[in-house]
């Protein structure tokens, strides 16, 4: 009931295509100079063409269709590919003039003429046909349906050279366009198995959510501020964060192997998770957040209340459990020893695991309760996840994070270290998690990285809000933190930033706290709290095992 009136809401204040064009041009400033007249003839005719396919393709979707399941004729078919071949020859020669052109007024022209809703509608009438398909595989597809999925992906990557340009993004999102192309993408999840071989599905998806992605990231005019928030909310709670979640269950089972040989599978992943980075990222909680769930007023930001349960409902989009299961597939043995033996992993599966902890740490940004309460359901397979990571980023990392070697494994270490903090942070049953395990814990190996997290500013300001986090109010945590490093350092890296808060020169890093990782309203409490002279308790409880 709330997607449907949400999904009613933003149809009701979508803009039409006149006024959607009028506020891009005059919210885009300058005027660019003409389409010259070869372009406008060209792209005249091309938008001439496209109209008059479209018609002759909703006759082919339904043979090509019912080709899946009845024996048409090989006649019939041939007659209707012709169709197909033809949709297939304008949007290809379309998308030419698309990549080759550097003006603004061309892509203006393009808009002008409505292309851009001839092209959705393409789209629209075969994600429709995509249920009568199922997951195929390339090789098992009719005749028809491999011209139709040529069709499809010629669509999408007019969609996709299009969305280079400011014009066109504000454009689509203000027209509200984006919402289709979520149907899309749902569509096609929803009839995808998980296979290795290329399905139309697997084909059409990376540059679904590459599309949606550029136009996540595009911001709108004030007036339309709240507009888009709506948007990004109906984003991720339209069913495809449940839809991701359960292709990323079903990634997790296959584990590694995904990544062995030509799969088109670790593209599609990476590309799922970046898309879920970029609307989480995106999302902002209201002002003051209402837990009622009901459909904010027209000019009003939405209720966070749908985007918490759904967070809450998928397990945080199932992060932790892929993750889990394909960096520690050895179960039996000790999470270290794993990342101790492994060979580096590929570049995909480092840059996935790094996009998922961000967004994890976005989340913590959104609302942290959600982070500390979801993760903590998981609390031991959470531990061992953070326990193969950083012994694996200690292993590959550079000499120097930010170097182009072990680059990508420092950022998994800084996402990964933030990550810990934001699940501690003035909870004392999460702070237990630090002293999990035996040998080495993880307050241990965080107090072990590299002297650059002790000496240099900028490693100080990512390692040292995550120390006062973890330990902060929990006497155990700080008796184990004395035989690890010397407290004087955490008193006066706070003296240091309450200094620079009364002088009103804080650095970036530290504003609001780190960004909310350690509040500045803590900063004097814990300046007093790690002092040398502060007598632990007679009795300290048992560290917890895992």
């Amino acid at each position: 009931m709330y997607l449907a009136t949400l999904r009613k809401q933003l149809l009701a204040e979508a803009l039409s295509d006149e006024e959607a064009l009028k506020v891009v041009v005059q919210s885009d400033g300058s005027r660019t100079a003409a389409v010259n007249a070869a372009h406008r003839a060209r792209i005249s005719k091309l938008a001439t063409d496209l109209g008059r396919v479209i018609p002759l393709l909703g006759n082919t979707l339904g043979i090509a269709c019912s080709a899946v399941t009845e024996d048409s004729s090989s006649q019939q078919l041939g007659a209707h590919s012709l169709d197909l071949e033809r949709a297939d020859a304008v949007l290809s020669e379309f998308c030419k003039v698309l990549d080759q052109s550097q003006r603004e007024a061309d892509y203006e022209l393009v808009l002008q003429l409505g292309c851009v809703g001839k092209v959705m509608d393409i789209c629209s009438r075969i994600k429709d046909s995509m249920a009568m398909q199922s997951s195929a595989a390339e090789r098992n597809m009719s005749p028809a349906m491999k011209q139709l999925s040529s069709v499809m992906l010629s669509a999408l990557k007019w969609l996709g050279l299009l969305s280079k340009q400011k014009i066109s993004r504000v454009f689509l999102l203000l027209t509200n366009r984006v919402v289709l192309l979520a149907d899309v993408a749902v569509a096609c999840l929803a009839t995808m198995n998980l296979l290795e071989t290329q399905s139309m599905q697997s084909l059409f998806l990376p540059q679904v959510l590459h599309v949606l992605s550029l136009h996540v990231k595009q911001t709108l005019p004030d007036s339309a501020a709240c507009f888009r928030q709506k948007l990004i909310s109906y984003l991720l709670v339209c069913g495809l964060s449940e839809k991701l979640r359960d292709l990323f269950k079903g990634a997790g089972l296959r584990g590694m192997r995904l990544f062995d040989g030509a799969s088109p599978v670790p593209l599609l992943l990476l590309r799922s998770m970046c898309f879920l980075g970029t609307l989480v990222n995106a999302y902002r909680l209201p002002a003051e957040a209402s837990i009622e769930l009901t459909v904010a007023a027209s000019g009003e930001a939405p209720s966070s209340a749908p985007v918490l349960q759904m967070l809450s409902r998928t397990d945080l989009f199932g992060i932790v459990s892929v993750l889990g299961t394909i960096l520690t597939p050895d179960k039996a043995k000790a999470p270290g020893s794993q990342a101790a033996e492994r060979a580096k992993l590929p570049q995909t599966v480092t840059s996935l695991a790094v996009q998922a902890v961000r967004i994890l740490n976005q989340v913590a940004r959104i609302h942290l309760g959600t982070l500390q309460e979801t993760l903590g359901a998981y609390q031991q397979e959470f531990y061992h996840l953070l326990v193969c990571i950083l012994d694996y980023c200690a292993v590959y990392q550079g000499p120097k994070p930010g170097q182009s070697q072990g680059q990508d494994e420092s950022e998994l270490l800084h996402e990964s270290v933030v990550l810990l903090g934001n699940y501690c942070l003035l909870h004392q049953e999460r702070q237990a998690l630090m002293c999990y395990g035996e040998g080495h814990n993880l307050l241990t190996k965080i107090t072990s990285l590299p002297l650059y997290y002790f000496m240099d500013e900028k490693g100080k300001l990512l390692l040292f809000p995550t120390i006062l986090a973890t330990c902060f109010q929990s006497e155990q945590n700080l008796e184990l933190l004395r035989n690890e490093m010397n407290l004087s350092l955490l008193r006066n890296f706070l003296t240091a930033l309450l200094e620079q808060k009364e002088e009103g020169r804080l650095t970036e890093a530290a504003v609001n706290g780190f960004g909310g990782r350690f509040p500045e309203a803590l900063w004097p409490q814990a300046r007093e709290f790690f002092s040398d002279e502060a007598t632990p308790p007679a009795s300290q409880p048992a560290s917890g095992a895992v």
